[in-house]
């Protein structure tokens, strides 16, 4: 996962020189956004790694995204909306008194946000998706084990602010 999410942003870095570019923060998280024309961007978005600690066990959570965002005003004005898709992948793994737990899952969404320009550098955003959640997890205590899947709905809330560095 690493190494695809870094091949395009590589492509995407050599394909679109001159471009405007962004880094953000948003709540348990950090972006990457590349302008591909006028009125598109690619963001990539990292969740922050969560970890806990407790007897007899720990469990970790990593989860990222790759976004297509379309503007609807120009990157100058004061409010900014923009709509897109996206595509979510989280894991978690916990272990603890001889048993472990993982779990993948994939989320497909369509966005709506807006850009708040503060500055001609600085905007805070605020964002809303929703899209169907495919989940797997395993289980295991040594002997037994078990498997599942399933879909549900997902949505998600992305409070931020974005640094525009070129």
């Amino acid at each position: 996962m690493k190494k695809t999410l870094l091949s395009i942003l590589a492509l995407t870095t050599l394909s679109t020189a001159g471009a405007s570019e962004k880094i953000g923060a948003y709540l348990l998280g950090v972006q990457y956004e590349r302008d591909t024309n006028a009125t598109d961007s690619v963001r990539f978005g990292l969740g922050l790694p969560l970890a806990g600690f407790f007897d007899g066990g720990g469990a970790v959570a990593l989860s990222g995204d790759v976004s297509y965002l379309r503007h609807t005003a120009a990157e100058t004005e004061t409010v900014q909306p923009y709509y897109g898709a996206g595509l979510g992948l989280s894991a978690v793994l916990a272990t603890g008194s001889g048993a472990s737990v993982g779990g993948v899952g994939l989320y497909p969404n369509v966005l709506a946000g807006a850009n708040f320009n503060v500055t001609d550098q600085v905007s805070l955003f605020a964002e809303g998706s929703v899209g169907p959640v495919v989940a797997f997890a395993y289980a295991t205590d040594g002997q037994n084990s078990a498997s599942g899947a399933d879909v549900g709905l997902g949505y998600n809330v992305r409070l931020g602010v974005n640094y525009k560095f070129r």
